[in-house]
């Protein structure tokens, strides 16, 4: 009870000074914002499903984050409740919020996710007028039965077609698959839906496809991922780079 009070007040806490409100995101608090005036843009994070009794209160940002920090990004969080985390309402929820940084005056939105946050992520491709690029590590959420691979790889093909043609202003996709994930459905099949989906809209696409380090469903939380890919996926969701080396 005393765990789940914490992560409420957590989530009511109101937007640190320089940050206007921004239903369902609040700012980070491992960040100082400067708000969208002053800022370069802004990035809202998602973080994937975990347990309260391990965790008391929301896993934090990769590392890699703190690249886009130091860019001049103001970092944003979408917290959701543990036990009830769906994923389109999750989406359309997300959806509204990046509406509200938009009027807010932020000038440049991404979205950054791990495991389920990632797959939840994956609705703002669907409105590129309101994030400017997304990134996707290890999306997941569908479990680790290989009875469920079909509809977790259905359900990443219907993320995809919903991706809309946006000849002037592309969106930007960083999409990360890590060898070793008990939680990733199919690879090979996920990429082919990614690249279809970049030839048939004109998506810039960085690819991180299953490097030798970091391994497993977490590793994107390893130091090795910020050291190998975070300066570039910084720059590549930043609009300023088009790739990492050993990706």
């Amino acid at each position: 009870m005393l765990r789940l009070i914490a992560l409420l007040l957590l989530l009511a806490a109101p937007a640190a000074a320089g940050a206007p409100a921004a239903a369902p995101f609040h700012p980070s608090p491992a960040f100082t914002p400067a708000g969208p005036a002053a800022a370069r843009g802004a990035l809202v994070w998602l973080h994937g499903a975990y347990d309260t009794d391990q965790f008391p209160t929301p896993p934090p940002e990769q590392g890699w984050v703190r690249h886009m920090a130091a860019l001049g990004y103001d970092i944003w969080r979408f917290d959701r409740t543990p036990d009830h985390d769906p994923l389109d309402p999750g989406g359309a929820a997300l959806l509204r919020g990046l509406a509200a940084l938009r009027a807010d005056g932020y000038r440049r939105v991404v979205v950054a996710g791990h495991s389920r946050g990632a797959f939840i992520g994956l609705a703002a491709l669907a409105r590129p007028d309101l994030a400017d690029a997304v990134a996707a590590i290890s999306p997941a959420a569908h479990g680790t039965d290989p009875a469920r691979r079909p509809a977790a790889v259905a359900a990443f093909a219907a993320r995809m077609a919903a991706i809309p043609p946006e000849p002037a202003h592309p969106a930007r996709f960083a999409f990360a698959t890590l060898r070793g994930d008990p939680l990733e459905p199919g690879a090979d099949q996920r990429l082919a839906l990614v690249r279809a989906a970049a030839a048939r809209t004109g998506l810039r696409l960085l690819l991180i496809d299953r490097p030798a380090d970091p391994v497993g469903h977490m590793g994107g939380y390893e130091p090795a991922f910020d050291a190998r890919f975070g300066a570039c996926l910084a720059a590549f969701l930043d609009g300023t780079g088009n790739n990492c080396p050993g990706g």
